[in-house]
């Protein structure tokens, strides 16, 4: 009876080392991120993934400016039209799920930081497509940059000092390496310019391909965006807010410029 038992169990441990084995193949189908990179095609519709998170400027219910204001309003029994903007000029915006919220992309917000966590993915993998010209690579790392640029200034916009993501985590990074802190508003201002001044050179002066390409940043859009985020920096807003002159991260590091 022991034989048979001891049989027993030395079967079952040789049919879960196979089985063990046999969970640890990858089929060979899966994506990965550098299937996206291996031609030029497939790191194209990446390009077009980062610019998919662009905030949505013409949305009724999207952007705050049409309807979170009083230029034009609707009755408030009007039920087919509850934009979050409109809840937020009733007054009903709230800190547990803000509206419109590009910080975790609820609400009608699209998610920024994960916006910019694929235009570092893409930055970081675009040297290795083979099938493309140096100008068209130019470009592209271009245009990911003023992405990047932008929805760094977006967040800034919306939300002040905001943590910087100048290159993205490991997935195996510990706790203390997430938790990132906001950075000072001079900071903030200084890497989005940054980025802009280098994304510049290497964008189009005009779209030539209306059909294909109507849409894609040229260089008079990324040096109007500089323009832009120079002159909210030097708002009252941000620039000698004594309002905040003493908001600071938790190592007493103070976020706004005296």
């Amino acid at each position: 009876m022991k034989i048979i038992k001891t049989t027993i169990i030395l079967s079952l441990l040789v049919v879960y080392s196979a089985c063990n084995k046999f969970m640890d193949i990858v089929p060979d189908n899966i994506a990965t991120i550098e299937n996206a990179f291996t031609m030029r095609a497939t790191a194209e519709r990446f390009l077009f993934t980062c610019y998919s998170y662009m905030p949505e400027h013409g949305s009724l219910s999207a952007n705050p400016a049409f309807t979170a204001g009083d230029e034009f309003w609707f009755r408030l029994n009007f039920k087919d039209f509850d934009a979050p903007g409109r809840q937020i000029a009733l007054g009903n915006q709230n800190v547990v799920e803000p509206y419109i919220n590009c910080w975790q992309g609820i609400m009608q917000g699209k998610d920024l930081y994960e916006g910019i966590r694929q235009c570092n993915v893409f930055l970081e993998n675009i040297p290795n497509v083979p099938d493309m010209t140096e100008g068209e690579r130019t470009r592209w790392i271009a245009e990911a940059k003023f992405l990047k640029a932008y929805y760094h200034f977006w967040l800034f916009r919306m939300y002040g000092p905001i943590p910087l993501i100048r290159e993205n985590l490991p997935v195996s990074a510990a706790p203390e390496q997430v938790q990132a802190e906001r950075t000072p508003v001079d900071e903030c201002v200084n890497y989005i310019v940054e980025l802009l001044d280098e994304a510049a050179p290497g964008l189009p002066e005009k779209i030539t391909d209306e059909t294909a390409e109507l849409g894609r940043i040229t260089r008079c859009i990324a040096l109007s965006v500089k323009a832009y985020v120079l002159v909210t920096a030097a708002s009252p807003l941000f620039n000698g807010n004594s309002d905040y002159s003493q908001f600071a991260n938790l190592d007493g590091t103070k976020l706004f410029n005296k």
